[in-house]
């Protein structure tokens, strides 16, 4: 298993994607724009490769603490679940979820915090 603190994360809706391959930078819609989420406590990525009937799968979590924001949580809501994020490292830009293997998202909040728990799953 994999593990890495992450500096920031940014989130785009796949629907704002024009093209991506995996392993590749997405190129986004005229209309696209990536979203920051502005994080209270350094995100954390983590990858693990299950061994399924079916082949390999590699599964990535990123959970997210962040100051709650009404503009944020709006976006997610109503404009919908399948993510690709673009985080910052110290080694670099990584990127996780694609077009075809989007992050889904769970969302909590307590109107003080936001909690975030993205995960990818894409053949290994």
């Amino acid at each position: 298993m994999n593990k890495i603190i992450c500096n920031s994360v940014e989130f785009v809706f796949r629907t704002e994607i024009e093209k991506m391959k995996q392993g590749t930078i997405p190129v986004l819609k005229d209309s696209g724009i990536w979203k920051k989420i502005d994080v209270i406590e350094k995100p954390v990525y983590q990858s693990i490769i299950k061994q399924n009937d079916a082949g390999p799968t590699n599964e990535e979590t990123v959970t997210v603490k962040a100051k709650h924001n009404n503009l944020t949580e709006l976006l997610i809501k109503y404009c919908g679940f399948y993510t690709v994020l673009r985080m910052s490292t110290n080694k670099g830009i990584l990127h996780v979820g694609n077009i075809k293997y989007p992050c889904s998202m769970e969302f909590t909040s307590d109107k003080e915090f936001d909690n975030y728990s993205f995960k990818a799953v894409s053949p290994a």
